[in-house]
């Protein structure tokens, strides 16, 4: 439930809310399309968007599959393994960096060392470390915006063929 008065309507409870500032509705579909349009590997993006929704304890996101990680062969016995990424043997030497750089950009990112980012260069390009970060940061930012003000907690999303968005249910 909604922890702040809404407009009435039909659409899911962020859009009413962004529709509160629709210039932060702007830049926020903005960002949206440009993490939706994300060059990195889906798996990898998936992983990633799953150790963000842990770490938030968003209920939506943690039930809800990306499309493209479906297509690429991503299933929720590897998603269960996200908890354990270190130990699990199922990731890739760069799914695991890219899980610890997520842990520590959502818990303690004041704290990422050199060595960490040494790691992780190690394993992306520099681009690709700027697209995962942003990355990062819009499913923490959105997750928790979304948690804290009571939003879409109790839908579940679904991705609508004929219009290409994702919608809630």
């Amino acid at each position: 439930m909604a922890r702040i008065a809404l407009p009435q309507g039909d659409s899911p409870e962020i859009v009413r809310a962004l529709s509160l500032r629709p210039g932060f509705a702007a830049a926020v579909g903005g960002f949206e399309k440009a993490v939706w349009g994300s060059s990195l590997d889906w798996r990898l993006h998936e992983l990633v968007r799953m150790q963000v929704a842990i770490i938030n304890e968003c209920t939506v996101c943690l039930g809800w599959r990306t499309p493209q990680a479906i297509e690429a062969g991503v299933t929720d016995e590897l998603l269960a393994g996200v908890p354990t990424y270190r130990t699990f043997p199922d990731f890739t030497e760069t799914e695991r960096v890219a899980l610890e750089y997520t842990e520590h950009f959502c818990t303690d990112s004041a704290r990422i060392d050199d060595e960490l980012i040494a790691r992780l260069r190690a394993q992306l390009a520099d681009d690709e470390i700027v697209e995962l970060t942003l990355v990062i940061g819009k499913y923490l930012s959105m997750g928790r915006f979304m948690q804290v003000l009571g939003l879409d907690q109790s839908c579940s999303l679904q991705f609508d063929d004929d219009s290409g968005r994702v919608v809630a249910t």
